[in-house]
């Protein structure tokens, strides 16, 4: 160890694992895409734990002890399961609903989570930006208060966790992100309130005079629950997580490891970002999407899961153990010109690159690298072109043999997605990241190299390469035909694309010279 490891050492207090030894943890949101990544560290880097407790709902006529195995069974956990499979029995259902009074949770598990929890992560959201107003604010920020209240009851809280994202304050445009909360014109009760007697009409007028806009109700949401934090909870050790465009894992416990952008049936569930800002990869790759709406400019910004997950370790360790002030504000993003803060056109041109080194099952035609467009007449164009003229074709081909015909309405919902996200795919963000990278040098250098915390070397090209080796839309076994009758299937289908387009500009060339004929008789 080199004397500056050493100093370091010495200086950074007890280990992450020593903070959380004999504790009990509650967490929301295990079932999303950061929570179970953020369930597996803790898990695995923290073996002293006492209890981790996560709050399930029942979905889809799944009750929340069932759910649980579901989240076992990601591949996230496979290392945990060879190393220290009896890390799982420590894992304790407790069923509720964060949109619901009290969490929706029973009396006597309230009672329980008082007098046992220390930890708190609040990972829970609903992320859509199609939803009501109320429905979002329901759920992201009257939950995040009735976290806040259990919080105010426990016998013995050391911090409570709540992620929000970078782009809480994404209607301040051109202006570095502060690690700060940004107040708003009223006082957060004042929407709750509102939401409590479903008003909805006072809920858009305190909307109006906030301003400027926020690009949707989403974003809107967490600004508003972190105004909750900064009323309510400013006396307890509290933290707040803001990820920018959560990605797939970098180093552990795997690299590569990513949830949705498997179809378009995922895009408007809480991968939404993943899904679609990281241009539906498996889309791309199997030749469905040929024009993306999205300035060619702006850059976005990626932040791997795993280190999402562990800064929420580290910020709760910071907070405990009094390192950092609370409120804690940390911005888990890319800094400008990183490796992870990446242009539109470089980020469709390498993830179809891992399209021609890893063929993709389910194909649905040849992939191409999809034209990035800015202009919207000029998107209009190429996409009727492109996407809707075979797809009309095609369906009506399909309705012909007495199939479902799907496409045009596969498009159509692509295109709503992408109006939906347009905001964050032409404009650019800046965020400040001095608390995380301050915090990453206070810890051991042990707990330093085990959390990952700083990405900023990692490459996007190394960064995506991992992914097909994990990713479920890469694995063969998913489609029901060999690579060679897949590849039939593919060929198949480019000609009678490109047989559509070519006809479809014959018979444009045909009119035009038919119109001009006339105009000359």
């Amino acid at each position: 160890m080199s004397p500056s490891s050493q100093d370091r050492s010495e200086m950074s207090g007890p280990r992450i694992a020593e903070v959380f030894d004999g504790k009990s943890v509650f967490v929301t949101g295990a079932a999303g895409f950061v929570g179970a990544v953020l369930l597996e560290s803790l898990l695995r880097c923290c073996p002293g734990i006492k209890t981790v407790y996560i709050l399930l709902r029942s979905k889809k006529d799944v009750p929340p002890e069932n759910r649980k195995g579901q989240i076992f069974q990601k591949k996230i956990f496979d290392q945990l399961k060879s190393e220290n499979p009896k890390s799982f029995e420590k894992v304790r259902v407790m069923p509720g609903d964060i949109s619901k009074p009290h969490l929706g949770m029973d009396q006597e598990d309230i009672e329980e989570i008082i007098e046992e929890v220390s930890f708190v992560f609040h990972c829970a959201a609903i992320i859509s930006f199609i939803k009501p107003l109320r429905y979002i604010l329901s759920h992201n920020t009257v939950g995040l208060n009735s976290v806040v209240e259990l919080c105010k009851k426990l016998k013995q809280l050391d911090a409570l966790v709540y992620t929000s994202t970078a782009y809480s304050n994404s209607n301040h445009l051109k202006t570095l992100m502060r690690e700060h909360i940004y107040p708003l014109p009223f006082p957060a009760q004042d929407f709750l309130d509102a939401v409590e007697k479903e008003d909805d009409d006072r809920l858009q007028e305190l909307v109006n005079e906030c301003k400027p806009d926020w690009p949707n109700w989403y974003t809107f949401s967490k600004c508003l629950a972190e105004n909750v934090i900064r009323e309510k909870a400013s006396d307890l050790p509290v933290a707040i997580i803001r990820p920018s465009i959560v990605a797939s894992t970098w180093k552990k416990p795997i690299a590569g490891y990513v949830e949705g952008g498997s179809g378009l049936t995922g895009i408007s569930t809480a991968r939404t970002y993943l899904a679609m800002l990281f241009v539906s990869p498996s889309q791309v790759g199997k030749g469905f999407v040929r024009v993306i709406r999205c300035n060619d400019k702006c850059r976005l910004n990626f932040a791997p899961v795993d280190s999402v997950a562990n800064a929420h370790l580290a910020a709760a360790w910071a907070v405990c153990t009094k390192r950092m002030p609370s409120p804690l504000v940390m911005n888990c993003a890319s800094r400008t010109n990183d490796h992870l803060d990446v242009k539109m056109p470089k980020l469709v041109h390498d993830l179809c690159n891992l399209g021609a080194t890893h063929p993709m099952p389910k194909a649905f035609s040849k992939f191409a690298v999809p034209a990035c467009v800015s202009n919207d007449y000029y998107y209009q164009v190429l996409s009727l072109y492109e996407h809707y003229i075979p797809a009309y074709v095609i369906d009506f081909m399909l309705k012909v043999m007495g199939k479902k015909p799907r496409l045009a309405y596969m498009y159509r919902f692509f295109d709503t997605m992408m109006s939906c996200l347009h905001y964050f795919t032409s404009n650019e963000f800046n965020f400040e990241r001095d608390n995380l990278e301050n915090i990453d040098k206070m810890l051991h250098p042990d707990d330093s190299e085990l959390l990952v915390l700083n990405w900023s070397e990692v490459t996007f090209e190394e960064y995506a390469q991992a992914i097909p080796k994990v990713a479920s839309f890469y694995q063969w076994d998913t489609d029901q035909k060999s690579f060679k009758e897949r590849q039939n299937v593919i060929n198949q289908r480019y000609m009678i694309i490109t047989t559509i387009k070519v006809g479809f500009l014959l018979l444009c060339f045909l009119v035009i010279y038919w119109f001009l004929m006339m105009i000359c008789c």
